[in-house]
């Protein structure tokens, strides 16, 4: 039955595509980018060009919904690469699929973007995302490029929509993982820094993507849990022993993440490391927050952890496990919850 159990539990995290990796690597099939045919672009007016909308209730949400503490602000999230088949030649997602949606909102929507759902109104725009190979060089220089820019201009289309129907001078946190950080990181350049509604900003999450120093002009990054109006970054690794260091497949490179700016989604601050009682809370692909369960060992430019604690079966699921990439949210969700909770609180009192 124990067997049986296992087997369950690990197909889960693989169809959840939160926890699931290849170590292996991969060779993408493709088309030319002026023969692919793109989906109509999204019309932000409508609700189903939103996969999260204050007005659109998701029952797959329910389980996060906490009207008590909901504040008065709002938060626009960018979800991540979700569009990865390696025999898919589409170089970017259509957001009229029905199983490109499901998709999104069972993965993305459900186990990260729910960190800021009891925070104030979310806002979660669907958007022709590029597919995963465009980060590859060799893809980026043959349409990547443009791919990416199909899938930046709907979020600037969101945003500007959001904006002028919904926010209402509402304070703002803008938060993204992978693809959708380094989106909002755009965002944050062309609306934000040093213009106007910089005032709004409360934060920004840019979870998974590499944020330097030479970034931002105006924004800063911040180093205490109840500052406001600048950035937290992190993106996360698993401490290996060197065996199996050498045979790990990283989504986000250890050389390409090498100088990037780096946060504590533990404690905020300037610490290195964490014990297991600073930590709040992992969401599980149960819905469940297992708090006191991850522990930072150390911080560069990127956040270093153990195995996670959370009792012989869901360990010993977590060990076959070496990139953290996609667990960027999840394995700090109530850290990021509570620490959301604080900087809105923080700067609607100021």
């Amino acid at each position: 039955m124990k067997y049986i159990f296992l087997i369950i539990i690990s197909s889960s995290l693989l169809s959840c595509g939160l926890l699931s990796e290849s170590n292996s690597p991969i060779e993408y099939n493709s088309q030319s980018f002026n023969e692919f045919k793109a989906s109509d672009a999204p019309d932000y007016e409508l609700l189903k060009s939103w996969a999260v909308h204050p007005e659109n209730k998701l029952e797959l949400l329910s389980d996060f919904e906490n009207e008590n503490s909901k504040l008065p602000v709002d938060i626009f999230f960018i979800y991540p690469t979700m569009l990865t088949d390696k025999k898919d030649v589409s170089w970017n997602a259509d957001i009229y699929d029905n199983i490109t949606r499901d998709y999104v909102l069972g993965s993305s929507i459900k186990y990260q973007s729910s960190a800021w759902y009891s925070v104030g109104n979310l806002y979660a725009p669907f958007y022709r995302q590029a597919h995963l190979r465009v980060f590859r060089e060799s893809f980026w220089k043959n349409g990547g490029d443009k791919a990416y820019e199909m899938a930046y201009q709907d979020i600037r289309q969101a945003f500007i929509t959001y904006l002028s129907k919904y926010n209402n001078s509402k304070p703002i946190i803008i938060a993204g993982h992978s693809q959708g950080a380094g989106h909002a990181k755009r965002l944050l350049k062309e609306f934000f820094d040093g213009k106007p509604l910089q005032k709004k900003l409360i934060a920004a999450y840019l979870i998974g993507t590499k944020i330097t120093k030479e970034d931002f002009k105006n924004i800063d990054h911040m180093t205490s849990a109840d500052q406001t109006g600048g950035f937290v970054t992190w993106n996360t690794y698993r401490v290996l022993s060197a065996s199996k260091e050498k045979k790990a497949n990283y989504t986000i490179s250890k050389d390409w993440i090498e100088g990037a700016i780096c946060s504590n989604p533990i404690t905020w601050d300037e610490k290195n490391t964490t014990t297991y009682d600073d930590h709040k809370g992992f969401l599980y692909l149960n819905n469940k927050v297992f708090p006191k369960s991850v522990k930072i060992e150390n911080i560069n430019d990127k956040v270093m952890v153990k195995l996670p604690k959370m009792g012989l079966v869901k360990r010993l699921l977590l060990s076959t496990v070496k990139d953290y990439h996609k667990a960027d949210i999840n394995l700090f969700w109530e850290d990021i919850r509570v620490n959301s909770l604080l900087r809105s609180k923080t700067y609607l009192n100021e």
